[in-house]
């Protein structure tokens, strides 16, 4: 089952593309993980999620890579100052 996700309140589409799809990356990595703890797992099956889930966090790791980050950057940028006051202690 797919959990549907709200459109994301970003300026670049690419931005809310990519932040979707890292959510989504994310969900299959913690369901991966949840197989693996089953205890009634054979060594053929351990091998099959354990593949999967190199293959994710390679995915994950092109994913988060400069781009990504710039694009994020670039969204806080655009947000106002007054933001910064709200998470200050008094």
């Amino acid at each position: 089952m797919q959990i549907r996700h709200r459109s994301l309140p970003f300026a670049s589409p690419t931005l809310s593309t990519l932040i979707t799809e890292l959510g989504s990356e994310c969900e299959n990595v913690t369901a991966l993980i949840h197989q693996l703890q089953s205890p009634h797992l054979s060594a053929r099956q351990q091998a099959e999620i354990l593949t999967e889930l190199l293959a994710a966090t390679i995915h994950l790791n092109v994913h988060c890579g400069e781009e990504f980050q710039t694009l994020i950057a670039q969204e806080m940028e655009t947000l106002p100052d007054n933001d910064e006051q709200e998470y200050i202690s008094p």
